[in-house]
């Protein structure tokens, strides 16, 4: 068992680095490797720069300069990785952050380290395991097996899109995102399929920058033995049908996540009296919250709140709430 942390339905685990520091890293399926911001905690360890990267992925914008440190070491648990190569983030030169009090965690564990083991992952109980052996299936457990694609992990799945269109698509699991669902703009287009009910704006942030999207539901999703339904979907512009098909933590976190990286295979278990729900937020206005405990306004499209609350403003309370509360 690791010292776990979910905050919304992203999975945080407590690593210690170079035998001294203590780093609360984000668990991402969807990092290919392992970085850091330059939080206060990732100054302390007076790391090296060697030769600059630039990270990119979500975004329209410029990808976030970066540069290569090597860190001695870092304990996961009861493992010890010596000589990890990480990218190291400033939050200054990202289009990921509005300002450096959003990094409420100091980086992100990727491909690079939770291959060498056997995930589980249970938010109802706020715990994270690992295990360097493949992972023993009770006998009402089925698993199911997943490929590796440029570094990430991709399944099978079912999507009824709307009331007459199904589809069987790959998925990228990314732990990283707090969203349900992420869908392809140019598959919808080329393929004249239209999605029930409303669509709203909204907007996405990744390491370049901001990337702007609509929002809306699909009919249903069939993922690794479970049928959710509705399921709330980002999509997402693209110049190839083939991108940005990813299911996140909104519908992984709900379910007790298997993630067995050394046979090659997943399960997805549901909850005991826990049945998916499809809350998710369409208004336009995006909220992430700072070290403070307040909320900071990252994004707004909404007509009806534009004219009061505008981007960078940081909210304080919420229906008498305090932020820090909430």
């Amino acid at each position: 068992q690791l010292q776990a942390e979910f905050d919304g339905y992203k999975p945080y685990i407590r690593v210690r680095v170079n035998n001294s520091t203590e780093l609360k890293l984000q668990v991402d399926t969807g990092a290919s490797f392992s970085l850091l911001w330059d939080t206060a905690p990732v100054r302390q360890l007076r790391l090296q720069q060697g030769y600059l990267l630039e990270v990119g992925g979500f975004g329209q914008q410029q990808d976030s300069a970066a540069f290569q440190a090597e860190l001695a070491s870092v304990a996961v648990g009861p493992a010890l990785f010596e000589k990890v190569q990480v990218a190291v983030i400033p939050m200054a030169g990202t289009g990921y952050f509005l300002k450096p009090e959003e990094a409420t965690f100091d980086g992100v564990i990727g491909h690079d380290l939770l291959r060498h083991f056997s995930w589980v992952f249970d938010r109802s109980r706020g715990q994270i395991s690992l295990s360097p052996q493949p992972y023993q299936a009770a006998d009402n457990e089925q698993l199911q097996p997943f490929t590796i694609s440029w570094r990430k992990v991709v399944v099978q799945s079912s999507l009824q899109l709307n009331s007459h269109t199904r589809i069987d698509q790959e998925l990228l699991l990314d732990t990283g995102s707090r969203h349900y669902l992420k869908i392809n703009q140019a598959y919808l287009d080329n393929n004249n399929i239209q999605l029930d009910g409303t669509l709203r704006d909204g907007a996405d942030f990744g390491m370049s920058g901001r990337h702007a999207n609509q929002r809306g539901k699909i009919r249903e999703l069939k993922l690794g033995g479970q049928t959710m339904a509705p399921v709330p979907a980002n999509i997402l512009p693209a110049d190839d049908e083939d991108d940005w098909w990813l299911v996140g933590s909104g519908v992984l976190m709900q379910h007790r996540l298997v993630l067995d990286y050394l046979s090659q295979r997943w399960l997805l278990q549901p909850l005991p009296l826990q049945p998916f729900q499809a809350r998710f937020n369409l208004t336009g206005l995006e909220l992430r919250k700072l070290t403070n405990g307040r909320f900071i306004v990252r994004d707004n499209l909404n007509p009806a709140l534009q004219g009061w609350l505008q981007v960078g403003e940081e909210v304080t309370q919420m229906n008498g709430i305090g932020s820090e509360n909430i």
